[in-house]
């Protein structure tokens, strides 16, 4: 049985202030729990009910050597995050920090300001699907470990090596130093048709869809870029224009 002291704390994960504390984030759903499952990424706890179990004996849970907890259905109501939540949530560490003057290589994504979990999460799940494992993030931006950010990323955290929040004037410099070219996508940039992407040193900054990117980082990148625009629509969708990007930059 679950003690009331290890459901406060797995409710405390949904804020950021102690998921920093603790370093932890709480997760739920039949498909990102499988996802983790099969990522490999390591985890503290996996936590079931009896529903669940009755219902997804197939679940990769089922055939895998993880531990499981079982929680009464009392104990469910008061950890669950979602209205339709399946009964299934694991616990597990944030991304360690990591030396980007000594560790920084390939692909990267770095993200200002973007304040929609959805947008957000759908980012991150389009980076993990090119390939792209440097994801760095405005601390102005919504907390990649939100739950609606991780919800929608349907476990893209798992697979992304480098994943951190920081001052992303500080990382440009360091980045353009390491002979990155570093790329930020504007609605008045060059088209990515007229691009020449050297190597796969390279960064791509999106920002948000209200207010652009920063004037500031602006000055600091070696190009602007743009997608050509067909129609009248004003402009496109942060997280469909950057899974755009990723996808020309990295099939040319």
């Amino acid at each position: 049985m679950m003690t009331q002291n290890e459901i406060k704390y797995l409710q405390s994960l949904s804020l950021k202030k102690y998921r920093n504390q603790h370093n932890k984030f709480f997760i739920e759903g039949k498909r990102i729990v499988d996802e983790l499952i099969q990522s490999n990424y390591k985890i503290d706890k996996i936590i079931i009910t009896q529903d669940f179990i009755d219902k997804h004996s197939e679940h990769t849970l089922f055939s895998s050597k993880l531990d499981y907890q079982i929680i009464s259905d009392r104990d469910y109501k008061k950890i669950k995050n979602t209205s339709n939540s399946q009964g299934i949530f694991a616990l597990v560490p944030m991304k360690d920090s990591f030396n980007i003057k000594k560790n920084i290589k390939g692909p990267t994504l770095i993200l200002n300001n973007i304040s929609d979990p959805g947008n957000m999460g759908t980012l991150l799940r389009s980076a993990a699907w090119y390939g792209v494992h440097n994801i760095f993030i405005s601390r102005g931006s919504v907390d990649i470990y939100n739950p609606k950010v991780v919800r929608s990323s349907m476990g893209a955290h798992f697979y992304l090596a480098n994943l951190l929040e920081l001052d992303i004037c500080d990382i440009i410099p360091i980045l353009i130093n390491k002979n990155f070219q570093v790329i930020a996508a504007t609605l008045d940039g060059i088209s990515y048709q007229n691009i020449s992407i050297k190597n796969d040193d390279w960064a791509l900054i999106l920002g948000s869809e209200a207010h652009g990117i920063d004037s500031k980082i602006l000055k600091l990148v070696n190009k602007q870029v743009s997608i050509p625009q067909k129609g009248n629509i004003e402009s496109l969708n942060v997280a469909v224009a950057g899974s755009i990007l990723l996808d020309r930059f990295l099939t040319k």
